[in-house]
């Protein structure tokens, strides 16, 4: 079945409205942001708005799901364009690297645990069902690129730990600086 044009326009304004609202989340943060406020950033009108999202958190929900995508796809990215074994400190220090550079994207992250471990039960499921995915990403990407395959499941645990409290500590501007001497104390032994 073709798409009509009136179904590409939905999509269109659905992303713009989703674009608008990550925006305004991260900045002023998702309580302090009213659909009005996304309305008025976007120069719709309410009713306009409220045809796509009658709800914040209907709003939030799929804010959450374009944000946990993005990051899927940076991972699977990071995995095929990664084809060589590497020793583990190397792949698991470019990764993070590569995932701590955004601030912005740290915000909306720490938001959405926040909300999903105070009050937003669907939140949580979808975040625990992301985080799921993501575990199987990194092991797979992991035991393509690493020497060591006998311990995958524990690097990709790891990192996905390490990936969250990373986020933490550079949104609050910490760091972390020394990643690559952080990676050769743990897979070595040894700081670089």
């Amino acid at each position: 079945m073709r798409k009509s044009k009136r179904d590409y326009a939905d999509v269109d304004n659905r992303s713009r409205i989703i674009d608008a609202a990550t925006e305004l989340f991260i900045k002023q943060g998702a309580q302090d942001t009213s659909l009005s406020d996304i309305a008025r950033s976007l120069s719709i009108s309410k009713g306009t708005l409220y045809y796509y999202y009658s709800s914040k958190a209907d709003l939030l929900f799929d804010v959450s799901e374009s944000y946990m995508t993005r990051i899927s796809n940076r991972l699977l990215e990071w995995a095929k364009n990664l084809k060589k074994p590497m020793p583990a400190d190397e792949v698991v220090g470019k990764v993070l690297k590569e995932l701590f550079s955004a601030e912005n994207r740290g915000k909306l992250h720490l938001y959405l645990i926040y909300e999903s471990i105070t009050n937003n039960e669907m939140l949580k499921k979808r975040l625990i069902s992301a985080y799921d995915q993501w575990l199987v990403m990194i092991k797979e990407g992991l035991s393509v690129l690493m020497n060591d395959t006998e311990k995958v499941t524990e690097y990709a645990e790891l990192l996905l730990i390490m990936i969250t409290g990373g986020i933490v500590h550079s949104t609050l501007g910490f760091g972390p600086q020394r990643i690559d001497g952080i990676m050769s104390l743990i897979f070595s032994g040894n700081p670089a």
